[in-house]
């Protein structure tokens, strides 16, 4: 209704008045003649019509409706005068219908009257049944109607005026212009009054559509005898100087129509105030624009312009005045006494203290009391203060409760910003990181919302939080809700963002279904896009083809340049690699994303690309290329951290310590510095000098005693420089918190496991036993039920080692032989750390075979070794045909 409400008032007001026309010329052609003259000696007689006359000339339509119906229900009344009154009681009707406590079936009902019989043929009735379906926002109607009016009607003249206003309602400038510029081309016919009117609207027009050349060009016609007409054309002008840039030359227009407002109407008055403040703005002059706002809203606190000052003093009013500051002052004032409430959607509670006691309190400014609230809540929120947060909840949940003791009935202004307030708690709660509260704050708004839009926004909203939360089943339903919307904007997103969430979850069946329910090109394409960035995503190298025909069939897209960067790091993260491609999608669009964000994305591809060529100069380049040119990112920890890596895989360990001491020092609190020190020390322990080692031993000690993510396996480190250091003692203490330890990995377990052993081993020279304890700890690393087959083979074969060493070559024997005789051979050919001890144990085995001179066995064993198709399986068949050629060992 409050949009309507702005179309239909100029419609109304620029209408005749069909009553008074109707009076004047009574049809010929109806059984019924309507005779004005008798109509009005009967009617003036009626002491009801008089009051409903009153009524109407005192603009209170509503009160009239109820005298003309009174009029009508005489049963003394003539067929002239009843048909008469009827003909008032429907302008009576309508013009009630589009007043805020107006309703639908007002309109409703006046249709219904002016299809009675007695008024068919009268040449106002299709102009006011046109009305009617205006104020039902049936306009496309209205216009139809009006279009098939003919030219001797009498009112054609102002018609085609209404036709205009529809149009423009409608958003059909176009066929404006054309009714407008075909009304005006005969002039003789128009009166001078109707050619002013026709001209605004032709200005009005071009000024909406930015021609102010031609919006002058009319104006420049206005007949200056009319002050109305003279009064708007300056106001338009004001407009025009203001949408031109003009500031200084529309303040002084805005301020002289201010000042002397005859002729002016309540709405254009208001308009002049809000230009006014608007040109302000555009002056840089903000102080002065609140001053105006505010000082109108002090003058006329229940003006309907309200909501649109309270708009922009929300642009105006800084989030983060003092409470004493004259402007917050005047909030607190408008606002009414403020309490402050807990944060409740709802007056609740369990005993009967929680329901308010009944108190009428009369408030004259509900709107102005509701706007005022939510304004005052909204610069809390955007305050960087936390603390103000359940200030703001405390008022929105005061805007929501504030009409419970009020006898009047709440208006809709009310009902739209205690919706919209539910949507404001939850972004509130959000910034508190509550997300359940949130959550339900918008549960609730989707079910109470005013407006079907905030509805919609509310599905939408609440889809992007459950999607945060992983509860994609309820963000379907919220997003499917969205998708109904007749926002194209809301719709659009929301059935991109439900396609994206049944992805999430792996539901391709519901992602298809949403696929084929969307009509729109834009949906479809973009979930062509997001169906190939999830195949990428999930390690799909259909993904990467797919992504290869969007960019190709939509060259020029929005997010091509997005297409082109998942298409490069997925050729060089999906197996097989391809670096080519990977590089020619960066060389298209690094010079396009020259951001130091998206070149980040771009280096990270580029390093990954030289670390598969093993290009290690190269990585370092591409690095040291991006922390030149962006000193400032804070992307720079994460590439120096690359760099670093390049250094020391190429194994210029002094470049990469220099890198990684860099990173220490100049972002001590970034994530990345952990391991830069962990990596400092990796590079002093590889550094090849026996004063680099006892350096690295050092900085891992300063790990291990820190809260470092990395604190074990800098243990398991320290452990192995110490144990070449030959200090095996300090290993050993080293590492024993590591077996000992309960909450930690299975891998750190065995990485500990295996160095202690070597400790032990290494020590057994001087002291045997130490060989039992290295037995016993393969045997209980072998215990573990999930053990890797690499680790397998790996224990075993040390294991056997252990046993030789020990002397006892049947128990070594039987560690190596296992391996070949329980098969714990790898599944693929690639599996190359699996194959490596696998075959160490199996020709470890056959040399103690050869060694023993127990050539049957060895010639058995190599050729069981020969049948497993592993890298080596030609050797062992070669190996296995020697032995039986030279020591003549014949099989059949």
């Amino acid at each position: 209704m409050i949009v309507r409400l702005v179309i239909l008032i100029s419609f109304l007001v620029a209408a005749p008045n069909f009553v008074q026309a109707a009076k004047k010329t009574p049809s010929a052609d109806h059984k019924i003649k309507i005779n004005t003259a008798k109509a009005k000696k009967e009617l003036h007689k009626i002491p009801t019509y008089r009051e409903a006359s009153q009524a109407m000339a005192d603009h209170l339509p509503e009160i009239a409706v109820r005298k003309f119906k009174a009029t009508i229900a005489n049963k003394k009344l003539s067929a002239n005068a009843r048909a008469f009154a009827t003909l008032a009681l429907a302008e009576a009707l309508i013009r009630s219908s589009v007043t805020e406590q107006g309703s639908d079936q007002d309109a409703t009902t006046a249709l219904e009257l002016l299809s009675s019989p007695e008024l068919a043929d009268n040449p106002s009735t299709p102009i006011w049944k046109a009305e009617a379906l205006a104020a039902l926002g049936h306009y496309q109607k209205a216009e139809t109607l009006l279009e098939n009016i003919p030219t001797t009607n009498p009112y054609y003249s102002d018609v085609q005026l209404a036709r205009a206003r529809i149009s423009i309602a409608l958003k059909q400038n176009e066929l404006a212009l054309k009714i407008l510029s075909k009304f005006l081309s005969n002039p003789k016919k128009v009166s001078a009054k109707n050619k002013n009117s026709a001209k605004l609207l032709k200005a009005e027009i071009y000024l909406n559509q930015g021609n102010y050349q031609e919006a002058l060009k009319a104006l420049d016609g206005i007949d200056p005898q009319f002050p109305s007409a003279a009064k708007l054309k300056e106001y338009l002008e004001a407009r025009i100087a203001l949408a031109e840039g003009k500031a200084t030359d529309a303040i002084t227009h805005f301020k002289s129509l201010i000042t002397a407002p005859d002729h002016l109407s309540q709405r254009i008055f208001e308009g002049c105030m809000l230009g006014l403040a608007d040109a302000f703005v555009a002056n840089q002059q903000s102080d002065d624009a609140i001053s105006t706002l505010t000082d109108y809203v002090t003058r006329h606190p229940n003006s309907p312009a309200l909501p649109s000052i309270f708009l922009r003093l929300g642009t105006l009013i800084p989030a983060d005045l003092p409470p004493e500051n004259p402007i917050m002052l005047k909030l607190s004032e408008w606002s009414g006494k403020t309490d402050r409430t807990s944060n409740l959607l709802y007056v609740s509670g369990d005993s009967a203290a929680a329901i308010p006691p009944y108190q009428f309190t009369s408030n004259e400014n509900r709107n102005l009391t509701s706007l005022t609230l939510y304004l005052r809540a909204q610069l809390l929120e955007r305050s960087k203060n936390p603390e103000k947060y359940p200030q703001a909840l405390a008022l929105l949940s005061q805007l929501r409760t504030q009409n419970i003791d009020q006898m009047l009935p709440s208006t809709e202004l009310f009902y739209y910003l205690a919706s919209a307030s539910l949507l404001d708690t939850a972004n509130i709660q959000l910034k508190q990181k509550k997300a359940k509260q949130a959550a339900f704050s918008l549960e609730v708004m989707s079910k109470v919302a005013f407006s079907p839009r905030l509805k919609d926004q509310a599905n939408f909203l609440l889809g992007l939080l459950k999607v945060k939360e992983a509860d994609y089943e309820q963000a379907l339903i919220a997003f499917n809700f969205a998708r109904e919307s007749t926002s194209q904007e809301i719709a659009t997103a929301s059935s991109i963002n439900a396609g994206i969430t049944a992805l999430l979850s792996n539901n391709l069946s519901v992602f298809d279904k949403i696929f084929t329910s969307s009509p729109t090109p834009k949906v479809l394409t973009a979930l062509r896009l997001e169906h190939a960035l999830w195949k990428c995503r999930n390690q799909d190298i259909s993904g990467r083809s797919d992504l290869d025909a969007f960019i190709m069939s939509h060259l020029g897209h929005p997010r091509e340049n997005e297409a082109r960067m998942a298409l490069a790091a997925a050729a060089v993260d999906i197996q097989p690699t391809d670096i080519t491609l990977a590089k020619a999608q960066l060389d298209l669009i690094s010079p396009r994303l020259q951001d130091a964000t998206n070149q980040y994305k771009i280096t990270r591809i580029r390093i990954r690309a030289e670390e598969l060529n093993q290009n290690w100069t190269q990585a370092a380049k591409v690095a040291a290329q991006f922390i030149s040119k962006y000193p400032t990112s804070p992307h720079v920890p994460a590439i120096m951290i690359k760099q670093g890596e390049a250094y020391y895989h190429s194994e210029d360990f002094n470049a990469a310590r220099r890198i990684f001491q860099e990173i220490i020092s100049k972002f001590p609190d970034s994530t990345f510095a952990p391991y830069a020190q962990f990596y400092t020390a990796m590079a002093a322990r590889l550094g090849g000098t026996i004063q680099a080692r006892e350096e690295s031993v050092q900085l891992f000690k300063k790990i291990i005693h820190s809260t470092h993510p990395l604190a074990s396996e800098a243990r398991i480190q320290q452990s192995r420089v110490l144990i070449d250091l030959r200090r095996y003692d300090e290993a050993v203490q080293t590492l024993k918190p590591l077996l000992q330890a309960k909450n930690i990995s299975s891998a750190i377990r065995r990485d500990a496991g295996v160095l202690m052993a070597d400790c032990l081993h290494r020590q057994a020279a001087t002291d045997p036993e130490k060989y039992k304890e290295a037995v016993r700890i393969y045997d209980q690393i072998l215990s573990d039920p999930t053990l890797p087959l690499a680790w397998i083979n790996q224990i075993h074969f040390l294991r056997g080692q252990t046993l030789e060493r020990m002397g006892k070559r049947k128990e070594a024997m039987e560690s190596y032989y296992s391996v070949i005789a329980k098969a714990y051979a790898p599944e693929k050919k690639d599996h190359e750390i699996e194959w490596f001890w696998f075959y160490r144990c199996g020709f470890q085995a056959l040399s103690m075979l050869e060694a023993d001179q127990r050539w049957e066995a060895a010639v058995k064993l190599a050729r069981r070794i020969a049948t497993f198709d592993g890298p080596r399986a030609e050797e062992a068949s070669k190996r296995a045909n020697n032995l039986a050629k030279q020591h003549m060992i014949w099989e059949d």
